[in-house]
């Protein structure tokens, strides 16, 4: 699938969020090769308040495009958990992940950015801050079992192509918050002699 494809399911499903009244934020690998190096990728990740009562038109608007198991979306809603769509035309994932009630996701969406992808007003997208790419991409391997790779390439090209662009106190307190200030300070060092 294209990159331009790309774009336009997540623009479809942008439309949707935004009738529905669902504030959202793209994040994941997609958002790190806007703000860092690109990379490609398969699928999406995307950061939404739960909508329990807006469920049903949800999933009304969506089913004839996208794969949804609506069982799995309100078993998701219940617990702040993850469920994901599936684009049928273009086979195109979209893992959405319900934000749970800590300060640090209940402020992903308010430090969220307005992003242009395409030439039109109509292709700008809500990506989260590049700050939180890194944080959640961190929280990731913090989490993780094995060292994931392309989670660290990730990060590391946000730091290195947004360098002082960057709000290093906001990083450096919510690392603190998230039990990763040691990957962070190694990120940062080694962003250093990176690209």
């Amino acid at each position: 699938m294209s990159e331009l494809r790309e774009i336009q399911v997540l623009e479809r499903l942008a439309e949707v969020l935004d009738t529905l009244g669902i504030p959202y934020a793209i994040g994941g690998s997609i958002a790190s090769s806007v703000y860092g190096t690109v990379r490609f990728t398969r699928d999406a990740d995307i950061a939404m308040l739960p909508f329990p009562s807006a469920a049903d038109r949800f999933y009304a608007m969506l089913k004839n495009e996208f794969y949804v198991n609506e069982e799995a979306m309100q078993q998701a809603l219940g617990c702040c958990g993850t469920f994901n769509i599936i684009h049928f035309e273009t086979a195109f994932k979209i893992d959405i992940f319900l934000l749970g009630p800590s300060e640090f996701e209940q402020q992903l969406l308010v430090r969220s950015k307005m992003v242009r992808l395409g030439e039109t007003a109509e292709s700008e997208l809500c990506f989260v801050s590049p700050e939180d790419v890194i944080l959640l991409k961190l929280r990731r391997l913090g989490e993780s079992d094995g060292f994931e790779e392309d989670q660290w390439e990730d990060i590391l090209g946000v730091l290195a192509i947004q360098g002082r662009a960057l709000d290093l106190q906001r990083l450096t307190d919510y690392a603190k918050t998230l039990g990763v200030e040691d990957l962070l300070e190694r990120a940062i060092a080694e962003a250093e002699t990176y690209v």
